[in-house]
C-alpha cells in the first residue's frame, strides 16, 4: 500500500511540474519580448533559447517617400547554433496584442533565386519562421498591416550571413 501511495503522489507531482510548465510557455504568436518568440513552439521552437541576434531592421510605414514613416515593429534574423536554424521574427510594437495580419519571411539562397519560408498570420505579438541553414546565405521581411489598414514593412534585400 506505501508503495501504491508513493506511486500516486509522484504522479501527482509530476503532472503538477507539467501543468506549471505550459501555464509558464508562451503560446503560439503572444509573446512578449524577442525571447518568449525564439523559445515558444509557434516561434523559432527553440527550447533551448540560446540565440544570436545578427541582424534586425525597423518595419515603417510608407510615408510617401520611401518606408520610412513611423515604426510599427521590428523584424530580426537570429541564429541558433544549438539547432543549426536562422529565425525571422517580426515583433510588434504598434498595437500590440491587436491581432492584425503580420509576416516574417526568412530567404535562403539556392541559385538562381531564394527559397521563401513565411509565417503569415493575424497575430497580435509576432509571427516567425526558422529553417535549417548552415552554410547558406539569408535575407529576410517583416510586414505589419496596422489598426488603420495601412502596411508597415522592413527588409534586408543584400544575401549575408553565409557562414
Amino acid at each position: 500500500m506505501a508503495r501504491f501511495t508513493r506511486t500516486i503522489k509522484n504522479a501527482a507531482v509530476a503532472m503538477a511540474i507539467a501543468s506549471a510548465a505550459l501555464l509558464l510557455s508562451p503560446a503560439a504568436a503572444s509573446a512578449h519580448t524577442l525571447g518568449d518568440a525564439a523559445r515558444s513552439s509557434g516561434g523559432c521552437g527553440w527550447a533551448s533559447g540560446s540565440y544570436t541576434t545578427l541582424d534586425s531592421r525597423p518595419i515603417r510605414r510608407w510615408s510617401g517617400s520611401g518606408w520610412n514613416g513611423a515604426q510599427t515593429g521590428t523584424v530580426y534574423l537570429l541564429w541558433s547554433n544549438t539547432y543549426q536554424e536562422n529565425c525571422v521574427v517580426t515583433l510588434k510594437s504598434h498595437a500590440h496584442g491587436t491581432s492584425t495580419l503580420t509576416t516574417a519571411i526568412l530567404y535562403l539562397y539556392n541559385p538562381p533565386e531564394g527559397d521563401a519560408y513565411t509565417d503569415r498570420g493575424n497575430y497580435g505579438h509576432y509571427a516567425a519562421v526558422s529553417r535549417s541553414a548552415a552554410g547558406r546565405c539569408v535575407r529576410f521581411h517583416g510586414s505589419i498591416d496596422t489598426t488603420d489598414g495601412s502596411t508597415s514593412q522592413g527588409t534586408r534585400t543584400t544575401w549575408g550571413n553565409c557562414g
